[in-house]
């Protein structure tokens, strides 16, 4: 369970790295200063929840893969006369599809995030029509 929730938090900062690289010094000083002052806002108000999530149980088997391997086996005998013989042998081979199954787990919210992303964003357009942090370089 814990994985899933750091890869929830690694694929949600994972987009604002790459912007942030992208970012001029103005807008990465506007985005500091709007996430401090969204934060002082709309402070972190964690809440433990049970969310039914799909939690990964095993795989099943939805079918078979025929694979062959043919082999050339090459033998002498005593007077040096080559023999080559090819051998065939198949497998069927199970398809797997995993199987997900939905279930209450405990997941850490914050009741506050929604209020502060939309403070966040009001607050940079205002930021940025106002010319704030233009001097940065």
């Amino acid at each position: 369970m814990k994985i899933f929730k750091d890869l929830d938090k690694i694929c949600t900062l994972l987009p604002l790295i790459f912007l942030a690289g992208c970012a001029t010094p103005q807008e990465r000083a506007i985005s500091a200063y709007c996430g401090a002052e969204a934060l002082l806002m709309y402070p972190k108000q964690l809440v433990s929840q049970k969310v039914l999530r799909p939690v990964y149980i095993g795989d099943k088997t939805v079918g078979n893969k025929n694979t062959c391997k043919t082999d050339i086996k090459e033998s002498k005998d005593k007077v040096g006369t080559i023999t080559k013989t090819r051998e065939t042998i198949c497998r069927d081979e199970p398809i797997l599809e995993p199987v997900y199954q939905n279930q209450l787990v405990n997941e850490v919210v914050d009741l506050n995030s929604n209020q502060r992303k939309v403070q966040i964003a009001t607050c940079e357009v205002v930021s940025k029509s106002n010319g704030m942090f233009a001097n940065v370089k």
